[in-house]
């Protein structure tokens, strides 16, 4: 019994650090995670609320730009710094077409390219408090504690428990001898 609950904890912990560097490396250029047509962002602040909290998953479909219309609430990147982004969720009041690129007039934060469009807010999914999770685990100190000191932990048990079985192999094979 110890065997197999060990073995489901082993498989569960192994998908977790498998999805969270997945995650990692799917990070855009807004530190956020693009999976297909899916952006995760992690609410880090209560600039959203009341529609979404602190630590909140959103899983944003990134929709066709095509398919927005005037009125349409929708979610887009707000760059503050060359390194500091933020999400904003705004009403679409007018599209102009420039080219290859189109401008999204919006209520409340002016005017973005569609580069910073990432998706309606319909189609966004909120999950409660999972965000929290998610961005220790994907923070530095969380990732090397979480993930690679307990994978190396669970590396040098195998490698010890191979050890004894090979010596106690040997010691039983030279017994029955």
């Amino acid at each position: 019994m110890k065997k197999v609950l060990g073995t489901i904890f082993f498989v569960i912990y192994a998908i977790i650090a498998i999805a969270v560097t997945v995650l990692l490396l799917s990070y855009n250029d807004y530190n956020c995670s693009e999976l297909g047509n899916y952006t995760l962002y992690i609410v880090k602040d209560d600039s959203l609320e009341p529609n979404y909290k602190k630590g909140d998953l959103l899983i944003i479909d990134r929709n066709n730009l095509k398919n927005v219309e005037i009125g349409d609430s929708i979610f887009l990147y707000n760059v503050i710094s060359s390194s500091e982004y933020s999400l904003v969720v705004d009403k679409v009041e007018g599209k102009i077409q420039q080219g290859d690129t189109v401008l999204l007039s919006t209520e409340k934060n002016g005017v973005y390219s569609s580069v910073y469009y990432i998706g309606k807010e319909n189609s966004a999914k909120a999950i409660s408090n999972l965000g929290t999770i998610l961005s220790i685990l994907e923070s530095k100190w969380g990732y090397l504690c979480c993930i690679v000191i307990v994978s190396l932990i669970l590396l040098l048990e195998e490698i010890f428990e191979l050890v004894i079985e090979i010596k106690y192999s040997k010691y039983e094979t030279a017994k029955e001898k």
